[in-house]
């Protein structure tokens, strides 16, 4: 996926099912975004076993409505991912955060992460969820895309989580506004 003329990506929410059998692919997506640097969760050396772990753990999540599940494919392949996790609690209604931003290092550049944020929150503003959250290594790439796409910083916290190579760093907080 080097060719910046590629065929554009599709954007689908994933039912449970289709989430379930993703899950290799999600696994070696989330691997390319560690090995790239990525401050997703995880340390350098996570394995396809370990982000599959992961994904799995959230298959009952998604099946119950709890997190919807966007994935970026061309043609089969699958190039990017975000998650919407909605509030369960009671006075939280409105509320979500987006997780898990991720596209393959040889896709980045081509839009697919705004695409997958313009799904996300699409979802969200259709569900009544109209306050959303995020995070992201301060200094990213990731946050100079929230920036352009009207995200608000709520702040950074120093030595919030470890990069990849084991050292504290500065994550930045988001939020946006959808009504």
């Amino acid at each position: 996926m080097t060719d910046r003329a590629a065929p554009p990506a599709t954007v689908r929410e994933l039912d449970a099912d289709a989430y379930a059998a993703a899950i290799p692919e999600l696994s070696a997506l989330l691997v390319d975004a560690v090995d790239g640097g990525a401050g997703v969760s995880f340390l350098a050396g996570v394995t396809a076993d370990e982000a599959a772990a992961w994904w799995t753990e959230r298959i009952d999540l998604v099946r119950s409505g709890v997190i919807s599940a966007f994935v970026a494919f061309v043609g089969d392949e699958v190039v990017g991912s975000t998650l919407l996790i909605r509030s369960i609690y009671p006075n939280s209604p409105h509320r979500a955060e987006i997780g898990k931003v991720l596209v393959l290092q040889t896709a980045r550049q081509r839009g697919i992460a705004r695409a997958l944020m313009t799904a996300a929150e699409g979802r969200a503003r259709a569900d009544g969820r109209w306050l959303l959250l995020l995070d992201t290594v301060t200094g990213s790439a990731a946050e100079n895309l929230y920036r352009a796409t009207g995200w608000q910083e709520l702040g950074v916290m120093p030595n919030h989580a470890f990069a990849t190579d084991g050292a504290p760093s500065a994550t930045t907080f988001f939020w946006k506004d959808l009504r």
